[in-house]
């Protein structure tokens, strides 16, 4: 009985070691800072995952904001936190918290720190389409790292569409009938055409992603990011208009 016992216990050290060894390298724990760390406790305090996600996690209500510090900065969050109504005035507001100076740079800090870490960098993930899914058509290009190097702006304009700082697709589907948060594009090239009487489908685009809020389809709330035309450059959004150009 003792043998068996001793056998045992020797198979398990041994399968211990082998799984150490074979994880150890990737189980390493991150230390948050300790102005993000405090900057996470207000973000807790004030429900903020009730309405926005972090890595899709927490609601769907408002945008996800992993990637916010990222496409906004430091200023631009700090003004639009004193008074986020003044930034988007007519529509659905987020209400004002009342920060302190040193609870809006904690809380920044945070955000800054979540979209710095090494998943952020392939966040949103490509949608897994599964039997009896629906995929939401996200363009296979994404998953080449070597796409912003491409002398193609077709290609370019794929990855842009899933990437900061457009990330178009958290918002909007590929395949038809699909709703995320915005109309589905599929069939833009085509339509875009037919929208404003006297205007290109390239133009249509073009304005749509500069100044989207004179172009609400019906049935949808006019809540499409405003500065596009600050945060993209004259090339991303012509790269994402000749992507969008593709979709007939």
């Amino acid at each position: 009985m003792s043998g068996t016992r001793l056998f045992f216990i020797a198979c398990l050290l041994i399968s211990l070691v082998v799984v150490v060894a074979a994880f150890g390298g990737t189980l390493t724990t991150r230390t948050m800072p300790t102005e993000a760390a405090a900057g996470m406790r207000i973000w807790k305090a004030n429900q903020c995952e009730g309405c926005h996600t972090l890595y899709g996690q927490g609601g769907a209500f408002a945008p996800d904001l992993t990637h916010i510090f990222q496409q906004r900065g430091d200023t631009y969050l700090t003004e639009f936190l004193v008074n986020p109504s003044a930034f988007h005035p007519g529509q659905r507001a987020m209400p004002r918290f009342d920060l302190t100076v040193s609870e809006t740079d904690n809380l920044i800090t945070f955000l800054e720190w979540i979209g710095g870490q090494p998943e952020a960098e392939t966040w949103p993930p490509r949608p897994i389409v599964v039997s009896g899914s629906v995929s939401l058509g996200v363009p296979e290009t994404v998953t080449n790292a070597d796409s912003a190097a491409s002398d193609d702006p077709v290609v370019r304009g794929a990855a842009l569409f899933q990437s900061p700082p457009a990330i178009c697709g958290t918002c909007h589907a590929l395949v038809p009938d699909v709703v995320v948060v915005g109309p589905s594009l599929a069939g833009i090239a085509s339509r875009a055409g037919t929208r404003v009487d006297g205007q290109s489908a390239e133009a249509y685009i073009r304005n749509s992603i500069i100044h989207p809020g004179d172009y609400i389809v019906d049935g949808f709330l006019d809540v499409m990011q405003k500065n596009f035309g600050e945060v993209l450059t004259a090339e991303e959004i012509n790269d994402l208009i000749a992507f969008l150009m593709t979709l007939e």
